[in-house]
């Protein structure tokens, strides 16, 4: 049935062309979306995903990573207090301006962390290293940010925030969700901005390292008594937390899942109205075959297997396109992720979609009757 399948596909080349082309765009249209979220949801989640802490302690009702409040650094002692406690280290994540080349202003992201522990510095570096932040008024920029900025040569003296910093690294592909340029610089650097949100004695965030990460659930409900004024989380909450926020209260991941679910409308659509009319044309021959004897069940499996082969060969079309313009969608700056489990979750999605509407032929089949085809 499937040679039956493909001979029936092949005999109407101009509908099979246009079937995959219509998976095609559904696929281009869908990994597109679905990349370009998660590519988002990775740079807004970067930072609390790439910290080896159990458990983040912020601001009362923080929403998302990048809108912290501050609260003093000294309740870091009440989470050491605990014996199951490894270490505790404050992070502060602040707004600044960066005075360009051209007289302009851009705003960063600025992220303060201990240099001697490391807890929160950049974890790709292509040019010095993250610790060299340490010891005075320096910082290190990222690579995908040299498009606003302008060029990032180490050494080099900036205005940030009314005081001068030099550049002494440069980190690569470290983004945030806001598109704002992210900027690492020493925890005491932080504090002590003439224009900043956060003065000394305050901070950000306090990370936590437990000795048996497996008790965390049990530290995390001791510590919500011990620090009433914060939210305590274990890592995966906060990255769910900020991933709820972008995704569901501002809309705008919904807007991308919108977008992808369009797409397979489209995709499966086109296949069904394809696979319909070639049912539909081929009526004369299925009822012959049930005249031979042929099974209801083995008709199914020749409509079925013509929108496989479609979806087989659109997805496979359309992925390689998308595979071949990643590199030119990411260097504009916009951060994809197409990982080979999500090429295949999509795969799995897409021939669902083209099974579901190739029913409506099996549906046809099922009610025809070889005496009224010959009738006809």
């Amino acid at each position: 049935m499937f040679w039956l399948a493909w001979k029936t596909l092949y005999h109407e080349k101009g509908r099979f062309i246009v079937t995959v082309a219509g998976i095609v765009f559904s696929t281009i249209l869908v990994l597109t979306e679905v990349g370009i979220y998660l590519g988002m949801m990775g740079s807004a989640t970067d930072i609390i995903r790439h910290n080896d802490a159990d458990i983040w302690i912020a601001s009362k009702n923080i929403q998302s990573f990048d809108f912290a409040n501050a609260f003093p650094e000294s309740r870091k002692n009440r989470v050491e207090s605990l014996a199951e406690v490894l270490w505790a280290e404050p992070l502060i994540l602040t707004w600044g301006f960066l005075k360009l080349a051209n007289g302009g202003q851009e705003q960063v992201q600025i992220v303060g962390f201990n240099p001697d522990k490391g807890i929160g510095a950049p974890w790709l570096m292509i040019e010095g290293q993250a610790s060299d932040v340490k010891g005075g008024r320096y910082m290190v920029l990222d690579r995908t940010s040299e498009k606003r900025l302008g060029s990032l040569k180490p050494g080099s003296l900036w205005e940030l925030s009314q005081s001068r910093f030099r550049l002494v690294g440069v980190s690569q592909d470290i983004r945030s969700f806001t598109t704002a340029p992210v900027l690492f610089m020493s925890y005491a650097q932080a504090q002590d901005l003439p224009i900043g949100w956060i003065k000394p004695g305050l901070t950000s965030y306090i990370l936590a390292k437990l000795k048996d990460g497996t008790k965390k659930d049990e530290i995390v409900k001791a510590l919500r008594v011990l620090l009433k004024d914060n939210d305590v989380m274990t890592k995966e909450e906060f990255v769910m937390r900020t991933v709820k926020y972008w995704t569901i209260q501002t809309g705008i991941g919904m807007s991308f899942f919108l977008t992808a679910l369009l797409g397979l409308m489209i995709g499966g659509a086109i296949v069904g109205q394809t696979i319909y009319a070639n049912t539909i044309q081929h009526m004369k021959e299925y009822g012959t075959l049930k005249a031979m004897g042929a099974r209801n069940e083995e008709i199914y499996k020749t409509i079925f297997s013509q929108a496989l082969i479609s979806a087989a060969v659109g997805y496979s079309l359309g992925t390689a396109v998308m595979l071949m313009s990643r590199h030119s969608i990411e260097a504009a700056g916009v951060p994809m992720l197409l990982s080979p489990l999500l090429i295949a979750a999509l795969f799995i999605i897409i021939c669902a979609s083209c099974l579901f509407s190739a029913y409506f032929s099996v549906r046809k089949i099922k009610t025809l009757d070889p005496v009224m085809v010959f009738r006809g």
